[in-house]
């Protein structure tokens, strides 16, 4: 499957009827069986097909998977933060709160800081590009 960009649209049904839906107004997307949730803004939209099938064809760079269940816009992070040792959870900017699994905190992290998004915790100095 091809990688989406965030101007192509999927086909989803939404309170009972089909929305045409551009990629980028995705929060976050939730696994539930055979099916995801595609969590968009206050709506949640339901489509035939699974995470992973789901994930292999969203742009890496824009969406992680946080935990098994669940992939995040990295748009929409507001903070993450750390709760215990080694548990995390991000802040969407809707308040959503969700934890991360100990590989989707690296994943995350990786993109946010690969992609110059955020400066490092543990560091003074920033790791965006000037």
């Amino acid at each position: 499957m091809m990688a989406m960009t965030e101007s192509e649209r999927l086909v989803v049904k939404c309170s009972g009827r089909l929305r045409l839906l551009k990629v980028d107004e995705i929060d976050w997307i939730e696994a539930a069986a055979n099916y995801v949730r595609l969590h968009v803004g206050d709506e949640e939209c339901r489509v035939r097909q699974t995470i992973g099938s789901l994930e292999a064809g969203l742009d890496p760079r824009r969406f992680v998977r946080i935990h098994r269940s669940r992939i995040v816009n990295v748009e929409r992070i507001r903070e993450v933060e750390p709760v215990s040792p080694g548990r995390y959870v991000a802040t969407l900017c809707n308040g959503t709160r969700m934890r991360l699994s100990r590989s989707g905190r690296t994943k995350l992290l990786a993109v946010l800081i690969n992609g110059n998004r955020l400066r490092h915790p543990e560091t003074s100095s920033s790791l965006s590009r000037s």
